[in-house]
């Protein structure tokens, strides 16, 4: 089974779409559930819910085989450590999907990384489905030595321009 997640914050009509429509060109005949949110587009070639409680979304997340979702920063550490080939297709601000474009920066990143695929819009969710069905993720190490070096020179930084707007105020 394939999981299809676009969490439940704002709908995400588009991705619901496209995976629907891939299931009835026949590009997927594995069995497909999606959890869809509150959009108005309804799926006609899969089993879907609105909304799933907590231990059904871990069950469905455990079961599937992949998963396709939108590029949550959640969603895809979640994936990436259940070991899941995961298909990402960012929501975008001009559709009314999200508030920002951060998804896009995000989907990117961890493609270019190996962790996930990533569709840029509808129109390469049929290419990377196809993909998605041999497609073995990149394992994420984390790498805590970098992480604690870019957080100290964040906060060096951060006390350099601090130090200096104060200086800036008592010359006056």
């Amino acid at each position: 089974m394939i999981f299809l997640t676009v969490g439940t914050q704002f709908p995400f009509d588009r991705l619901v779409k496209a995976v629907d429509d891939c299931i009835g060109c026949g590009v997927i005949t594995e069995p497909v559930f999606a959890q869809t949110g509150r959009g108005n587009y309804k799926p006609a070639h899969m089993d879907f819910a609105e909304t799933l409680a907590r231990d059904q979304y871990a069950e469905r997340f455990r079961q599937a085989s992949a998963v396709i979702a939108h590029a949550g920063i959640g969603t895809i550490v979640m994936a990436l450590d259940a070991h899941k080939p995961l298909l990402v297709m960012p929501r975008l601000k001009r559709f009314g999907e999200i508030v920002n474009d951060h998804q896009v920066a995000t989907a990117q990143r961890f493609a270019e990384l190996g962790h996930v695929l990533s569709a840029a819009d509808e129109s390469q969710v049929e290419p990377m489905l196809v993909r998605l069905f041999t497609f073995a993720p990149v394992r994420r190490v984390p790498d805590v030595e970098a992480l604690v070096s870019r957080v100290g020179s964040f906060l060096n930084d951060l006390q350099v321009s601090r130090n200096n707007l104060t200086a800036g105020h008592t010359r006056r």
